[in-house]
C-alpha cells in the first residue's frame, strides 16, 4: 500500500469548523490510517474568522494530538500548520511570526484565497522568497481563475507554488468542465499534492485514496505516487520540492484552425 500523505486536512479539535471534540479528531485521524494515509496536517485556520487561532496554539493542539495518537496506536504522523487566509497583510504576519507554515518548518505556507475573491499571489511569492518560503494553493480547483486558465497557473508554478487539488474533485468532479479541466491539469503536471480537506467524519470526511485512484487512472502510478505521496511528506516535512515544469493542454483543432 502507498503511505498517503494528506496536506490538507482539519484536525485539530474545537479551533475552527472542523472536528467539534478530540473524539471526533481521533476518530478522523483512525480512519485515514485505515486508507493508507501515514502523513498528514494537523491544522486549522488562520484568518480574521479566527483570531485566536496563533501559530502557538496551533502547535501546541497539534502536540497534543500528537500525543493522543501515539497513546492508541494510531500510525500517522501529524505536522502542526496553519491554512492562511490571503489578505493586505500576509507578509507582514509572516514575518512576525503570527503564520504558522506547513509543519512549522518555514519552508512551505498553505494559502486560500478570501471569501469570494480571487487574488494574484506573485508579490507575496516575491517578497517571500528572499526568506526560502513557498506557498501552496490550497484546494486550487476552487478558483476558475486559475483551473481554466493554465497561463496563469503556469506562471505561478514557475514562481515557486505548488498546486493543491482536493481528493474528493477528482472522484467526483462538480460537472463536466471541472472534470475536463482537472484531467487537463493532471496530465500536464499542474498538480502537485493532495488534500482531503477533512472536517469531520460525517461532514467532509478525510477520504484521499479514491483521489489516489483517479490519479492513478488519469496520468499512471509513478505519478500518482509523487502527487499523493513522495511530494506531499516532502512539503509536511520541510524538504525542497522541484517540480518539472507543466505541459499546457494542447489546442483543439479548432483554436488550431481559427486562432486563439
Amino acid at each position: 500500500m502507498t503511505p498517503l500523505a494528506d496536506t490538507h486536512v482539519h484536525l485539530l479539535a474545537g479551533l475552527d469548523d472542523g472536528p467539534p471534540t478530540a473524539d471526533e479528531a481521533l476518530a478522523m485521524c483512525r480512519a485515514m490510517a485505515a486508507e493508507g494515509v501515514r502523513h498528514a496536517t494537523a491544522l486549522a485556520h488562520q484568518n480574521a474568522g479566527y483570531p485566536a487561532n496563533t501559530a502557538a496554539r496551533l502547535r501546541a493542539a497539534a502536540a497534543h494530538l500528537a500525543g493522543e495518537l501515539a497513546a492508541h496506536n494510531v500510525p500517522l504522523t501529524v505536522y502542526p500548520t496553519g491554512e492562511v487566509m490571503l489578505s493586505p497583510t500576509t507578509f507582514e504576519d509572516w514575518r512576525s511570526g503570527a503564520l504558522l507554515s506547513v509543519g512549522g518548518h518555514d519552508q512551505w505556507l498553505l494559502v486560500e484565497m478570501p471569501h469570494a475573491l480571487f487574488l494574484d499571489v506573485l508579490p507575496l511569492v516575491d517578497a517571500l522568497r528572499p526568506h526560502g518560503v513557498r506557498l501552496v494553493i490550497a484546494h486550487a480547483e476552487r478558483y476558475p481563475e486559475l483551473l481554466h486558465d493554465p497561463a496563469r497557473t503556469e506562471r505561478w508554478i514557475a514562481a515557486g507554488c505548488l498546486i493543491q487539488v482536493t481528493a474528493s474533485a477528482l472522484a467526483d468532479p462538480w460537472d463536466h468542465g471541472m472534470e475536463r479541466a482537472l484531467r487537463d491539469w493532471v496530465a500536464g503536471g499542474f498538480v502537485h499534492v493532495l488534500g482531503s480537506d477533512g472536517h469531520g467524519t460525517a461532514f467532509r470526511p478525510p477520504e484521499l485514496a479514491p483521489g489516489f485512484e483517479r490519479l492513478v487512472k488519469w496520468a499512471g502510478r509513478p505519478a500518482a505516487e509523487r502527487i499523493a505521496s513522495l511530494w506531499g511528506v516532502s512539503v509536511l516535512q520541510g524538504l525542497p520540492v522541484q517540480v518539472p515544469p507543466p505541459k499546457p493542454p494542447p489546442r483543439s483543432w479548432f483554436t488550431r484552425l481559427f486562432g486563439g
